[in-house]
């Protein structure tokens, strides 16, 4: 049976008389923003006391909206055993770069073991975005809203899921705003802050620093206050850790739970309808009704042991390696193919099998010089290999014509994300003719001829 469509454009439409359950219906629009926007910031969603599900089960909502949640109803990925949401975060409209997603989550369940794991992707990392090139990933959503208002949330998924290789499933985008909004309309929160401490490090909307600090005790937190407290990462007095950081996003989670399902909010008309602007003014997501709530229930069953937390980061034992160009600072991987990366994102319930599949063999090139450019094929030998590839042979074409770089696919299209990171990054035409006339290196995935496009080129950035 289809689920009704709501109007949550207008849930609020005057009618001649109230029917039987509107009151139901009043309440289920503020609790479908607050499933949302629990999912977004964490999947321990309720710690103690009642949970959202187990209210909207007590005034037997789904039976008011003529559907329930059945058994057979499988979320997209449930019947490969693992679930893909991609939870952005940006700034909103009033903040420089509104719709730069600065948090980037990728959150996967994996029903059968109760499972969870939690993948945190830099906003700095450079990749390649169609129509664009390489640009931080950050931009992916931009660029979808400036190419089509509302469409942002759906590009950031395609280019996620390209760039790990891995199917996006669902998406939730959440507006920093939203945040402050939702606690400013619920008359703030009150938190009891257990250590004081102070980050100098706090980020500002302009991409610089600002000091935050909170002392022990209880305080009154309006919206900005709470995403602070929630967002700071380098405090003192032990409060820099993720493990810290995350015991006060549940603190205030707990906090907008309570406050939100007290009994005088759903009493106010102006609280649910404040609630609803929330929702359709700063949250984009894909998720229909019963999914969103299928989701928590899945989630509430993931203790905290089974949660994995990745972060994919720079250094020595890290994925990626820190650069800067043109004065702007990025995060590119070490292989520039992204197959690491792929890997301990594929395989994230599984680490020792990512570990084994690190080993495998990287991506083999032969680069001839298809110009007159001096020395061309050598400088591209040494970017690549830098870069985490295998140049098993450098030299010169048989023709020196070559306007634009060309590449050939020997792979029959086994190594598209490689394939596509390299077209990108040298702006080449990929071809699939016969290699019979032109002489080339044996068991190779690639052969890359230079153009004359690529005069100037003195490093593989």
């Amino acid at each position: 049976m289809n689920n009704p469509k709501i109007n949550f454009l207008n849930p609020f439409e005057k009618k001649p008389r109230r029917e039987k359950g509107a009151f139901s219906r009043i309440l289920f629009y503020p609790l479908i923003f607050l499933g949302i926007f629990i999912l977004i910031f964490s999947i321990q969603i309720i710690l103690s006391g009642d949970s959202v599900i187990n209210n909207l089960e007590k005034i037997n909502i789904f039976q008011n909206f003529g559907f329930s949640l059945s058994k057979d109803q499988l979320l997209k990925g449930e019947s490969d055993d693992r679930i893909n949401i991609l939870l952005l975060g940006m700034g909103g409209e009033g903040h420089p770069g509104p719709y730069l997603t600065d948090t980037i989550l990728l959150l996967s369940l994996k029903p059968s073991e109760n499972k969870a794991s939690l993948i945190s992707i830099p906003r700095d990392l450079s990749v390649p975005i169609p129509g664009y090139g390489w640009r931080k990933i950050n931009e992916a959503n931009h660029f979808g809203e400036m190419k089509n208002p509302d469409s942002g949330s759906q590009s950031a998924a395609d280019v996620i899921g390209n760039v790990f290789d891995i199917p996006i499933h669902y998406y939730i985008r959440l507006d920093f705003s939203g945040f402050e909004n939702l606690i400013n309309e619920l008359g703030g929160l009150n938190i009891y802050v257990e250590n004081s401490f102070t980050d100098n490090q706090f980020p500002t909307d302009n991409y610089g620093f600002q000091t935050v600090s909170f002392s022990q005790g209880w305080q009154n937190m309006d919206g900005r206050t709470a995403l602070n407290y929630a967002r700071s990462r380098h405090g003192t007095n032990n409060e820099s850790s993720d493990f810290a950081r995350s015991k006060r996003q549940q603190q205030v989670l707990r906090a907008i739970k309570d406050k939100a399902l007290s009994f005088t909010t759903f009493l106010s008309y102006r609280k649910i309808s404040a609630l609803m602007d929330l929702y359709k003014n700063h949250v984009s997501t894909n998720l229909n009704v019963w999914e969103i709530f299928k989701l928590v229930k899945l989630a509430k069953k993931v203790k905290p042991e089974n949660i994995t937390n990745l972060v994919l980061q720079d250094g020595p034992d890290g994925p990626l390696y820190a650069t800067n160009i043109n004065g702007a600072y990025l995060l590119l991987p070490k292989d520039m193919s992204f197959f690491k990366l792929q890997q301990m994102v594929k395989y994230v319930f599984e680490p020792a099998t990512a570990s084994e599949a690190k080993k495998v063999e990287r991506i083999k090139i032969e680069v001839q010089n298809g110009t007159r450019i001096e020395g061309l094929a050598y400088r591209t030998y040494l970017s690549l290999k830098d870069n985490g590839y295998e140049v098993v042979k450098f030299g010169n074409a048989q023709k020196q014509s070559y306007q634009k770089t060309v590449i050939y696919d020997l792979t029959a299209g086994q190594k598209n994300a490689a394939l596509e990171n390299l077209k990108n990054k040298f702006d080449a035409d990929v071809l699939s003719e016969n290699l019979e006339t032109i002489p080339h290196s044996a068991n190779i995935d690639f052969l890359i001829i230079l153009g004359q496009n690529q005069q100037g080129l003195t490093k593989l950035e």
